[in-house]
């Protein structure tokens, strides 16, 4: 009976873990928060990677995501000016992406609709694929 119940148990522990796995390229291979959970929070640039093979880390962007699909957009400007802008989110292909919508972006991002797919989603990484220039976007949490 102690062999049925351990099989059980160890047969329990299998499909939850393989039913929680990551989706994204780069993880996190298992993660006990929703998407949207770990998505809504401030995040920092920290570099942009071209597909060119051109890396920068010389912007200042801040986005905060919010539960109601606003995003709060802060940017620096060359002559040290901290721009705000406000715009929405919202899900691409069921979680994988995400569809932002603004009219004015900041510097190095561009306006109007943009698909970006998730290369990474965890508590204090998110990394972004602009899907129409395969540039990619690494932003750290607070």
């Amino acid at each position: 009976m102690k062999k049925v119940k351990s099989l059980l148990f160890v047969n329990l522990a299998c499909v939850l873990l393989l039913s929680s796995c990551g989706k994204y390229d780069k993880g996190p291979w298992v993660s006990f928060l929703s998407e949207e959970k770990r998505l809504c929070r401030t995040w920092f640039l920290e570099k942009i990677d071209h597909s060119n093979g051109y890396s920068t880390t010389d912007f200042y962007w801040k986005l905060t995501f919010n539960k109601d699909k606003t995003l709060n957009i802060d940017h620096k400007t060359n002559s040290g000016i901290t721009i705000p802008t406000n715009s929405n989110w919202d899900w691409f292909l069921v979680d994988y992406g995400l569809k932002i919508n603004s009219a004015s972006m900041p510097q190095g991002l561009p306006s109007g609709e943009r698909l970006y797919e998730i290369k990474r989603l965890t508590q204090k990484e998110l990394w972004i694929e602009d899907r129409g220039s395969l540039i990619n976007y690494h932003f750290k949490s607070e």
